[in-house]
């Protein structure tokens, strides 16, 4: 093969696409991001699966064995004679009918779950100066793309419209692997030494020139060019029901993006460690509820229990007539029941596994302890 025909190929590789997708690997890399290219995805409108050109991802962890992941989801798109066109508008702001500003995420983290909800992650965001993702005054609702394939009679370009096909494409793919991407999270294994909270985001990033179109009062269209958008939807078939929210960008924009995306990570983890400082500082009978799964893990895996019948470790309601382990929390006493042998005493060993799981001092105390009749 000659050197002729080897830079033939490259061109023809150069449009194929492969070259951009590693180009945006390569700048998320670069800022701390880690990317799994050509991630297979299900579909649930077809049951099929498809594939996203890349998804990135950030980790923080917030406590020990407990991380908070950023995932964005990104479609790339290429074309040196086809123009994408965005039609806008403006007054979504208060629309009960429209959703302009939706976040999905999956959280297992239980010490976060108490306090983290849309709002209070939206909240943190504004607070910290992280809505650019959609503060767009105008919100795009509709798409046209452009060709100017051939020339006119005069020798200057001839654009027409054509099918949407790739920009609807790009928009629903990405949208169809955020769904899945959390399905994923929340069907996965979970470990019992690590818990995860996942904000999943998307992304399109479009090689080519992009513009925004107004229609005017008096059916005029004003036309400019922009290199960012956001479009707005609500997506419903028979698998799917959601407002959604998709920025689609220049490539030229990418870093600004990337930048974003940074801050919005290290700014939901800084406000995960708050929420699990909270959760701890100010321990109640329902937020200990939610580890008392744990404190129950972690007798059967003590040593000093090896010698112990593990299923009279199973929790009881309150009752007065059995033994009853009481547990203070500063000045409260949160109430939990087992059922135990009246020779084994394991106060001691319960008070260090207390305040290991909660993390602070918990001293537990027996009643009705000779009460117990060979459970």
């Amino acid at each position: 093969m000659t050197d002729d025909e080897l830079e033939k190929i490259k061109l023809a590789l150069e449009k194929t696409g492969h070259q951009f997708e590693h180009q945006i690997g390569m700048q998320f890399e670069r800022k701390g991001w880690m990317i799994i290219p050509n991630k297979f995805y299900l579909d649930r409108d077809d049951n099929k699966g498809h594939e996203i050109d890349l998804v990135a991802y950030r980790i923080s962890e917030v406590r020990d064995r407990t991380a908070y992941i950023t995932v964005v989801v990104i479609e790339a798109k290429q074309s040196t004679k086809n123009k994408w066109v965005f039609y806008t508008k403006g007054g979504y702001s208060g629309d009960i009918n429209m959703q302009t500003a939706p976040l999905f995420y999956h959280n297992e983290v239980e010490e976060i779950g108490r306090y983290m909800d849309q709002s209070s992650l939206l909240g943190g965001m504004a607070e910290r100066d992280q809505l650019d993702l959609f503060n767009f005054p105008r919100k795009a609702y509709s798409f046209s793309e452009i060709t100017n394939d051939r020339q006119g009679k005069h020798g200057g370009s001839y654009f027409r419209a054509i099918a949407t096909n790739t920009i609807y494409n790009a928009i629903f793919g990405v949208i169809k692997a955020q769904m899945s991407e959390l399905d994923f999270y929340r069907n996965r294994k979970i470990a019992r030494d690590e818990k995860r909270c996942y904000l999943v985001l998307p992304l399109v990033v479009f090689n080519g020139d992009m513009m925004e179109a107004q229609i005017e009062r008096d059916g005029q269209i004003d036309l400019q060019e922009t290199t960012e958008i956001q479009y707005i939807n609500r997506y419903r078939s028979p698998a799917y029901d959601n407002f959604h929210s998709v920025n689609i960008i220049q490539r030229s924009v990418l870093p600004h993006y990337i930048d974003l995306f940074s801050d919005i990570h290290h700014g939901i983890a800084d406000q995960a460690k708050r929420m699990i400082d909270r959760f701890y500082e100010h321990l109640d009978l329902t937020s200990f509820e939610l580890l008392w799964d744990r404190v129950i893990d972690r007798l059967h895996q003590d040593e000093q229990f090896a010698a112990f019948n593990p299923g009279n470790l199973i929790p009881h309601h309150f009752n007065q007539e059995k033994a009853i382990l009481e547990i203070y929390v500063d000045d409260h006493t949160l109430y939990r029941t087992l059922t135990t042998r009246p020779i084994f005493d394991f106060t001691q060993a319960m008070e260090g596994i207390l305040t290991e799981v909660c993390g602070k001092a918990i001293r537990p105390q027996f009643k009705n302890h000779s009460k117990i009749l060979n459970p």
